[in-house]
């Protein structure tokens, strides 16, 4: 059964918006860090245009990728802009694959919009064979504060935010997990475009301590690592 907030994804016009983004960003390179030179089968899920399958394509030119959408849209332009990708469109809480079909398992910058989480959790790790990565963006971040002052505009987009020990609670078990955070102060509450915003994230915001960005920043990335069966 499809979700209301899928639903949103995949019959409104809110992912044009994401053609205008830069393939390269300052969240990407945390995406990147979760695979492995050994990957060789990998899963973008939502993959959106496309913007992390081009990453990982460079960084991983060997590699055989497939990415899954809710939007068919989204889909069709992976498909002109991303050759040799696998892209399919379908429901995260549906993969349309075997068990522990890849070597490494991306859910970028999304998990926040899913409405069952504890459902598609188990659905990405039922697919991953090693690798398993997701991002969300946090409760307490200093934006949360900003817009709450009317500082920074609010989003009607179905959007579900966690704090590390509210996703520590979801993470399967199977898998062993590192978290870090990042971008203590996100892009839009500096009013910076994307390529100054990276600059300067490589600069400082990487210095900042971790103690400091899992508790405060905007984004948490979380990489496991399934444990060895015995």
């Amino acid at each position: 059964m499809t979700t209301i907030a899928e639903r949103f994804f995949r019959d409104s016009e809110y992912w044009r918006a994401w053609s205008q983004v830069p393939d390269m960003t300052a969240d990407i390179p945390y995406a990147l860090a979760a695979l492995e030179p050994d990957c060789r089968m990998i899963l973008d899920v939502p993959c959106g245009r496309g913007r992390l399958l081009k990453a990982v394509s460079a960084a991983l030119p060997g590699a055989l990728l497939h990415g899954v959408d809710i939007n068919a849209g989204m889909i069709e332009q992976v498909r002109r802009e991303c050759p040799g990708v696998h892209a399919h469109v379908g429901s995260v809480y549906a993969l349309p694959f075997p068990d522990r079909h890849f070597d490494a398992v991306l859910c970028h910058e999304s998990f926040m919009h899913f409405e069952e989480p504890r459902r598609a959790l188990a659905e990405l790790a039922r697919v991953a064979r090693r690798r398993l990565y997701l991002s969300v963006t946090t409760r307490r971040q200093l934006n949360t504060l900003l817009r709450r002052l009317g500082l920074m505009a609010s989003s009607d987009v179905p959007h579900w935010t966690y704090d590390r020990e509210d996703i520590r609670a979801l993470l399967p078990r199977e898998f062993a997990w590192e978290i870090r955070g990042a971008f203590l102060l996100g892009r839009k509450a500096l009013g910076l475009g994307q390529a100054r915003h990276a600059r300067l994230h490589r600069l400082l915001g990487r210095r900042l301590p971790q103690w400091l960005l899992c508790r405060l920043g905007q984004t948490l990335f979380l990489y496991g690592t399934r444990r060895e069966e015995r």
